[in-house]
């Protein structure tokens, strides 16, 4: 098997999730010296960055291991500023469609705002989806492209039952 890069952490909140989920690996390894998870640690920032530079304000000693662990979890893991972060995220995709108003690459911007939803929903996050994003996402298309698909069985406006003859 090829070897996994250590993945950097640059400090953004919509990066922590994912880096997470790959240090916990190392995190949670009991036959690896807390000094050697420090070091890791250190490798695992992207220099300059406010992360880094948090990591790197501790001496890097078996005993503040589990000190900049816990700092870097106050600082980067609060799932209220996470979700805002993600919820923003949505609302400048919905934005940004509505200004651009030019040829739009529906796959692309299905696939960027089922990311934001899935990291939400990681946090455990849950949003009326037809409440909530749904009117935002029809107000950026053109008429044309909401009118064909209101048409279509699968937007839910049409009643099944109803033949159209």
């Amino acid at each position: 098997m090829p070897k996994i890069e250590l993945k950097k952490f640059n400090g953004e909140y919509e990066e922590w999730l994912g880096w997470l989920a790959q240090f916990s690996k190392i995190h949670g390894d009991s036959e690896l010296h807390e000094a050697d998870k420090f070091q890791y640690l250190i490798q695992s920032m992207v220099a300059g960055t406010r992360a880094s530079n948090l990591v790197k304000s501790y001496p890097s000693t078996t005993e503040n291991y589990p000190k900049v662990i816990e700092t870097l979890q106050d600082r980067f893991e609060d799932k209220s500023m996470l979700a805002e972060v993600y919820i923003r995220k949505l609302q400048s995709i919905v934005l940004g469609l509505e200004r651009s108003k030019s040829k739009l690459d529906l796959c692309r911007i299905f696939d960027v705002i089922e990311t934001q939803l899935r990291c939400l929903e990681s946090l455990e996050v849950t949003l009326d989806h037809s409440a909530f994003m749904l009117p935002l996402i029809e107000s950026t298309l053109p008429i044309e492209l909401i009118k064909v698909w209101q048409r279509s069985p699968e937007a839910g406006y049409v009643d099944k039952k109803k033949k159209i003859t």
